[in-house]
């Protein structure tokens, strides 16, 4: 559950609002949420990371794609800009005329500069302040800069990326770039056969270049708790002829991931949201472990301070590690 200053701010604001049709755009579970479900005649929340789909369905909660026009739609940036902004101009697209956009955002994530970017936009903007946080807010008029708004929308598209020619789109993990630590991993990787396991597999850099180096995997299993990401996954392998390939949108730290598998790979998350989490990359390591059958192998990439030795090691035998450079280290276990 969020403790989130600026939700708490957002949701108090839609509240007092009063709408008849409300959307959320990067929805997250909240117990206001529920009272914002009972008072609106329609309330729809998007959202496509499993862990918050999770809690938001712990509430009682379902997630949908926004369709149709709404008399007001609110909306926490994420992480990344370029996707932010996107989410922004797409607001506009499910207002009504003279519908309301409402953003909160903490101070120290970019408050000001997306408050900037609102009144760009749409030609307006009002905002408060409270407990480091800010909230802004514009209406569908005709001050709309609806140029701006299609580049916006645009450019959070996935679309095929230069530096490492595979489709991404702006919020995903190393979006931009190949990860260094994923790209190091690429360099110590065998030949595989069987069945295996690319786990939180991002865009899918890991299993498109596993599948195109080995020909003899019978099964692919492609593991991702963001469905944007796992989307571009499924262009990325598109090419790539294995018996079968499957794709999962899973909470790899709390939901049963495919078994009885002869290799996985993993370049795990160490953070949740914002924050660092240590044992979220140590959960999933541990799962990891567990979708081996015996004798597979996995093999992971982490920085170097991160402990995941003592989890192999308890799990796993013929625990080593292949290579450190960079800050990196590459991990092998065999079952």
């Amino acid at each position: 559950m969020s403790e989130s200053p600026a939700l708490d701010l957002l949701l108090k604001a839609a509240l007092s609002a009063a709408p008849q049709r409300v959307a959320f755009i990067n929805a997250t579970a909240h117990p206001l949420l529920l009272e914002l479900t009972q008072h609106a005649s329609e309330c729809v929340l998007s959202q496509t990371f499993k862990p918050y789909i999770l809690e938001l369905k712990n509430l009682g909660l379902s997630v949908s794609d926004i369709e149709g026009q709404f008399d007001l739609v609110l909306l926490i940036p994420s992480k990344d800009k370029k996707q932010s902004l996107g989410w922004m101009a797409q607001a506009f697209e499910h207002l009504n005329d003279n519908g309301k956009l409402i953003v909160a955002c903490e101070n120290q994530y970019g408050a000001k500069s997306y408050e900037s970017a609102l009144k760009k936009l749409a030609g307006h903007a009002g905002s408060s302040s409270k407990s480091k946080c800010r909230l802004f807010s514009a209406k569908k008029i005709a001050t709309l800069n609806v140029t701006l708004q299609q580049q916006w929308v645009d450019e959070s598209k996935p679309n095929i990326i230069e530096s490492h020619g595979l489709w991404a789109q702006a919020g995903l993990f190393s979006w931009k770039t190949a990860d260094i630590g994923s790209q190091f991993l690429l360099k110590h990787l065998p030949v595989f056969q069987g069945k295996g396991m690319d786990l939180c597999c991002g865009y899918g850099l890991l299993a498109t270049h596993i599948l195109k180096a080995s020909q003899n995997i019978t099964h692919m299993h492609l593991v991702e708790a963001e469905s944007l990401a796992l989307e571009c996954a499924k262009k990325n392998v598109a090419e790539y002829d294995v018996t079968a390939v499957s794709f999962h949108h899973l909470d790899a730290a709390n939901e049963s991931l495919p078994k009885h598998l002869n290799f996985v790979v993993c370049n795990p998350p160490f953070h949740t949201g914002q924050n660092r989490d240590v044992e979220l990359g140590q959960t999933i390591v541990n799962k990891a472990c567990g979708a081996l059958t015996h004798g597979g192998e996995l093999y992971l990439v982490a920085n170097r301070q991160l402990p995941y030795e003592h989890i192999l090691k308890e799990y796993l035998r013929d625990v080593q590690c292949l290579a450190a450079g960079g800050g990196f280290k590459v991990l092998r276990g065999k079952k």
